[in-house]
C-alpha cells in the first residue's frame, strides 16, 4: 500500500479485484475463508485510509473466484461485516456473466466508487449487444455520477478506440460531434451514413436505430410526407437486441429528417408506448388524417384485447395525445357469448385504410378472422365495424391478409385484399383476391360474395369463395408450389394490382414439421398482377428466397416490398443472389425491374459483402419523388427475441422506362 500511495494521487482508489487471492483454497471451509477474506479487506481499507486512499471492493464473476460474485453479494458482504462505509465496483463485464439484473445497479448506486464498462464478450462498446445504454442509465439514476472507464479486450486499440468511445457517448445520451464520414456498420451511431455496398451510388443510407424490428402484416408501417420531407417508421424494440433490458418491449416511431438524412440529429425516436410487448407484430400502423395530425394504431400479438392508437396533438410527429384502447372484450353480451363466437383469444395487426370516407383498421380478432373497426372521425375513436371473413379454425390461427388501398393516390373507392386460409405451417395455403367496395365483398371479377358490416353473430364468406391467385400445388419456374404466403400487396393510380408472396418449392413436410427444422426447406418468391378490367391474376415465378429463417419457423423468409409508385420494380431479402443463383453467407437486399411484365428481371444489389443479415425492407409511400427503403439488418432468433439495427435508405426516383 506504501508503494501504491507513492504513486497515486490523494483520494485515489485501490481496486481489490483479484479473484485468485480471495478463492477458497482446497480443503477450507467456505465460510471460515470468508471470515478471513473480511479481515483482510478490513486491513486493507485501513492501510489504504492511512495513506490518504481509497480500498473498493469488485466483484467477480464465479469462473473466477467463489467469493463475492454479484453486487448485490459485495454491498451485502461488506455491510454483514461492519464495513458500510466500503464502496464497491461495477463493472458489466462481471453483471452480465453472473445475470444480475441490471435494476441492482440502480439500487446500489450510492455505493458504487467506479464503473467499469465492456460490450458482448469483453469486446470494445459499440462492437456487441450488451445493454450499455440501460447499465449506464441505471448508474445515473441510481445517482452515481463518477468516471466509467472502458475495460475490454482490444484487437487494435488506435484503430478501435474512436468507435468505441462514439458507442460509449451515444449510450450515455451524449450528442455525437458532427461528423459526415462514412463508418463501418460495427460502429456505426445512429444518424450517421454506413457504407452497405461498395457500388457506386447516389443513395444515402443512415442508421436509425440500433435496436428494431417489424412484422409485415401492418399497413401503413411507414409514410413519408413529401411536403416536408420527414418519414414516420414504426418499429419494435427487442429485449434481445442493444440495451434491450431498458428499451426492450418499446413501440417506437422513428421520424426522420430525409432531407438531412446522415446528419447529426436528422433521426428522432418517440416511445408511443414504453415496453409494451418484445414482439415484432406490435408494431404500429400509421395513418395521416385530413388535418395534418397522425394516427398510430397497435396492439399485442395475442396476449390481451386491446387495439390501441395515440393521435399527435399537432402535424409534428413527435408530441402525441394520450393513448386510448378499444377492448374487444366489451363487444360481447355475456362471457358464454364471447366463448361460443371466438373472442377472448387475444388480437394481433391493424390496417388502416379509408372506404367512402370511412377509415378502416383490419384486425385479426374473433375466431383468429379478420375483423375490422370504423372511424367517422378520422381515427379520433373507433367502433366495431365488422367480421369479413372466416373459417373453422385449424391449428394456429386463420388468414393471414395483406391489404392496398388508393390512400396514397387520394382515393378510396376500394380496398383490396390477399388472403390465405390458415397459416402455412398448419395448412397447405392457397392465396386468394377480393375487395371492398359499395357495401360488398367482391371476388376480382366483381361478382359480391357477402355483405359488409356484418356482426358478431353473423355468418361471414370464406376465404376460398374470393378469387385464387396461386393455388397450392400449381407448377411455377419448374417446381410445385405450395403452403403459400402473402407478402406485400400493391394498388396502383391506373387500377393495376400487384402482390408478392411466397410459397415452399417441392415441399416433401406438408404439415409434419417439428418446429425444429434444420434441414433447407426451399422457398421462392412469386410475382402476381391484376390488369384494370381483368379478371383473372397472372403470376410469375421471381426469385428463390432460399431456406427457411428460424428452425421453428418454417415459412419465415427475409421478406419483400413493392415498390409504391412503380409496379414494375421491387425490392426483395434473400440469400440466393437472383442474379446467378450463388449462395450467399447473409441476407442481402437486391432491387428488381421488369419491362415485360414479369417475364425476366433486371437485379441490382442494395447491399453487399455484409457481415449480418438483411431482413424485411419497406418501399415506404407518400413521396413520389423519391424511393424511400427501409429494413434492419442483424440476427433474429424469434419474433420475440432479434438483436437488428434499423437503416433507411433514400435516393431520387430514376424515371421509368
Amino acid at each position: 500500500m506504501t508503494a501504491a500511495a507513492r504513486r497515486a494521487r490523494p483520494g485515489a482508489t485501490i481496486v481489490l479485484g483479484s479473484g485468485a487471492a480471495r478463492t477458497t483454497p482446497e480443503g477450507v471451509d467456505p465460510a471460515a475463508a470468508r471470515e478471513q477474506l473480511a479481515r483482510s479487506v478490513r486491513l486493507a481499507r485501513d492501510l489504504a485510509a492511512e495513506h490518504g486512499l481509497e480500498a473498493i471492493l469488485e466483484p467477480l464473476h464465479r469462473g473466477e473466484t467463489d467469493q463475492i460474485n454479484t453486487l448485490a453479494e459485495a454491498v451485502e458482504f461488506l455491510d454483514a461485516h461492519d464495513l458500510e462505509g466500503m464502496r464497491v465496483v461495477a463493472d458489466l463485464f462481471h453483471i452480465m456473466l453472473e445475470q444480475e439484473s441490471l435494476e441492482v445497479v440502480r439500487e446500489h448506486a450510492g455505493r458504487v466508487a467506479h464503473a467499469h464498462i465492456a460490450d458482448t464478450d469483453r469486446r470494445p462498446p459499440g462492437q456487441g449487444d450488451w445493454p450499455l445504454r440501460a447499465f449506464l442509465a441505471f448508474l445515473r439514476e441510481g445517482g452515481y455520477r463518477g468516471a466509467v472507464s472502458i475495460e475490454c479486450h482490444w484487437q487494435d486499440l488506435a484503430a478501435e478506440a474512436a468507435g468505441a468511445l462514439a458507442a460509449l457517448r451515444e449510450a450515455d445520451g451524449i450528442p455525437a460531434a458532427p461528423t459526415t464520414r462514412e463508418t463501418p456498420e460495427s460502429q456505426a451511431v445512429v444518424g450517421e451514413l454506413v457504407t452497405v455496398s461498395p457500388a457506386p451510388t447516389t443513395a444515402r443510407t443512415a442508421l436509425i436505430s440500433h435496436n428494431g424490428g417489424w412484422c409485415w402484416f401492418q399497413d401503413e408501417r411507414a409514410l413519408v410526407d413529401a411536403a416536408t420531407g420527414t418519414l414516420l417508421l414504426g418499429a419494435v424494440a427487442s429485449t434481445g437486441g442493444a440495451d434491450g433490458e431498458r428499451r426492450g418491449g418499446d413501440v417506437n416511431l422513428h421520424v426522420v429528417d430525409l432531407d438531412r438524412l446522415g446528419e447529426p440529429g436528422s433521426a428522432r425516436t418517440v416511445v408511443l408506448h414504453e415496453g409494451l410487448e418484445s414482439d415484432d407484430h406490435d408494431n404500429p400502423a400509421l395513418w395521416r388524417r385530413a388535418d395534418g395530425r397522425w394516427v398510430a394504431v397497435y396492439s399485442r400479438h395475442k396476449s390481451d384485447d386491446l387495439t390501441r392508437w395515440r393521435v399527435s396533438e399537432t402535424a409534428d410527429p413527435t408530441v402525441w395525445g394520450e393513448e386510448r384502447a378499444l377492448d374487444w372484450t366489451t363487444l360481447f353480451e355475456s362471457p358464454e357469448q364471447m366463448r361460443t363466437l371466438g373472442g377472448g383469444r387475444g388480437v394481433t395487426y391493424q390496417n388502416v385504410h379509408r372506404l367512402d370516407g370511412v377509415l378502416h383498421c383490419f384486425v385479426r380478432a374473433l375466431n383468429d378472422d379478420p375483423c375490422y373497426l370504423v372511424s367517422h372521425d378520422d381515427g379520433e375513436t373507433w367502433q366495431f365495424g365488422g367480421r369479413l371473413l372466416t373459417r373453422e379454425k385449424i391449428g394456429y390461427v386463420n388468414g393471414y391478409a395483406r391489404y392496398a388501398s388508393g390512400t396514397h393516390l387520394g382515393t378510396d373507392d376500394r380496398i383490396d385484399l390477399i388472403i390465405t386460409e390458415h397459416h402455412p405451417r398448419d395448412y397447405a395455403t392457397s392465396i386468394w383476391h377480393g375487395y371492398l367496395a359499395g357495401g360488398r365483398l367482391h371476388r376480382a371479377d366483381g361478382t359480391a360474395v357477402g355483405e359488409l358490416g356484418r356482426g358478431l353473430a353473423q355468418t361471414a364468406p370464406r376465404a376460398e369463395d374470393l378469387t385464387c391467385v396461386l393455388a397450392s400445388g400449381s407448377t411455377w419456374g419448374g417446381a410445385t408450389m405450395t403452403h403459400a404466403w402473402t407478402t406485400d400487396l400493391r394498388r396502383f393510380a391506373d387500377g393495376t394490382l400487384v402482390a408478392l408472396m411466397t410459397a415452399r418449392a417441392d415441399d416433401t413436410l406438408g404439415t409434419d414439421t417439428s418446429r425444429r427444422e434444420t434441414a433447407p426447406i426451399d422457398h421462392r418468391f412469386l410475382w402476381a398482377v391484376l390488369a384494370p378490367g381483368q379478371s383473372e391474376w397472372q403470376v410469375r415465378h421471381l426469385a428463390h428466397a432460399g431456406p427457411q429463417l428460424l428452425a421453428h419457423e418454417e415459412d419465415y423468409t427475409g421478406l419483400g416490398t413493392i415498390d409504391p409508385s412503380d409496379p414494375d420494380s421491387l425490392w426483395i431479402s434473400t440469400v440466393v443472389d437472383p442474379r446467378d443463383g450463388t449462395a450467399l453467407s447473409v441476407h442481402e437486399i437486391f432491387h428488381g425491374r421488369t419491362r415485360d411484365g414479369g417475364s425476366s428481371w433486371t437485379w441490382t444489389p442494395v447491399t453487399e459483402h455484409s457481415t449480418a443479415s438483411n431482413f424485411r425492407p419497406i418501399a415506404v409511400p407518400g413521396d413520389p419523388e423519391r424511393e424511400v427503403l427501409a429494413w434492419y439488418r442483424g440476427e433474429m432468433r424469434s419474433s420475440q427475441n432479434y438483436d437488428a439495427e434499423v437503416l433507411v435508405r433514400v435516393d431520387a426516383r430514376r424515371p421509368r422506362a
